[in-house]
């Protein structure tokens, strides 16, 4: 959800080198970005008990010999938005929620109230918005590489992805986010035989389990559907979703990075709001994002999860919500194919 705003800071700054530091988590993104020169590593440091204060000013020291000349810090972390103030760097751009921007030159205000929420892609774009730089028709990006697209799975008719996982990495664990398997199963049945189409199961080697689960009383015709869970890498992921009319699944990873190779995206949201985290840009010609929580407010809000006496949120979205977004999204799809 970073992507539009490199794009925004390229296009402002045509001649600049942008540094992107990020975990050895997530850089896989920032090295898919044309608008990107150089990734730094930032190992564990960002991620709560998991580094020292040794790994934390080791790397300031490593962005001060830079003399980097702007930051923009895209993390809410006190410590994070201090670590260009110790780098040197004299402008510093970063959201300023509940006072924790105090170590930034420019601080950007974000809303703490669950009834104004603003997308995550959209508080990142505020930052350049708020130092004057344009902003024109933003989205999220992933390029993957020619070897990545070569690896991918194509079919003639209809190729949809679905994605069971989510809610799992190495800063939280929130499997709430999860809509239930019986349903996957009934979903991918549906469209299997009511939709001739071939359903890709996809996943980390986390979410092996839970496509097996799947696959267990399914009854299909063999080869339409395949299991990819643990088999494959980010950037083969995104190549992979490229080649596919659909993505299907929770709000998770998979989600963005399928919108971000634009491709149409259905997400299955629970206790986290589709207002702040849907597939981006929200456009509902292309993206539905399904959410029947019970009041309305997300149970998961500032970076916490809330607590919840009726969990009812992932089970109150029906097969046939899901059924309703896939007909109007492949139909459309299937206009366009006959139309060029």
């Amino acid at each position: 959800m970073t992507t539009p705003l490199l794009e925004v800071i390229r296009s402002n700054y045509p001649e600049a080198t942008i540094t992107y530091v990020a975990g050895s988590w997530s850089k896989v993104i920032a090295e898919h970005q044309p608008a990107v020169d150089i990734v730094i590593d930032s190992q564990t440091v960002g991620i709560s008990g998991r580094y020292s204060l040794s790994d934390y000013l080791k790397l300031a020291q490593r962005l001060r010999q830079r003399h980097f000349d702007l930051a923009f810090v895209l993390d809410r972390s006190p410590m994070l938005a201090l670590l260009p103030w110790l780098a040197g760097i004299p402008r510093r751009v970063g959201p300023d929620s509940l006072g924790r921007g105090f170590a930034l030159t420019d601080k950007v205000a974000v809303s703490t109230s669950p009834e104004q929420l603003e997308h995550q892609a959209e508080i990142y774009l505020n930052l350049a918005r708020a130092i004057g730089l344009t902003v024109q028709h933003p989205h999220m990006h992933f390029q993957p590489t020619a070897e990545e697209r070569q690896s991918a799975l194509h079919a003639s008719g209809l190729q949809i992805a679905v994605f069971p996982g989510g809610g799992s990495n190495p800063g939280m664990e929130l499997t709430a986010k999860r809509w239930p398997l019986a349903r996957y199963r009934a979903l991918v049945d549906r469209l299997v035989k009511e939709r001739q189409a071939r359903v890709l199961l996809i996943g980390g080697p986390d979410d092996t389990a839970l496509t097996q689960a799947i696959l267990n009383e399914l009854d299909v015709p063999e080869g339409t559907v395949i299991d990819l869970a643990g088999k494959l890498s980010i950037g083969q992921l995104a190549a992979q979703l490229e080649a596919c009319s659909l993505f299907i699944g929770n709000d998770s990873s998979p989600m963005h990075l399928a919108a971000a190779v634009g491709i149409p995206v259905i997400a299955i949201f629970g206790p986290t709001s589709p207002q702040e985290y849907g597939p981006y840009p929200l456009d509902e010609a292309k993206h539905v994002a399904i959410w029947r929580h019970p009041t309305g407010r997300p149970c998961f809000f500032l970076g916490q999860m809330q607590a919840c006496a009726n969990c009812t949120c992932m089970a109150s979205v029906s097969v046939d919500d899901v059924w309703e977004a896939v007909e109007r999204l492949t139909s459309s799809a299937q206009s366009k194919e006959v139309a060029s």
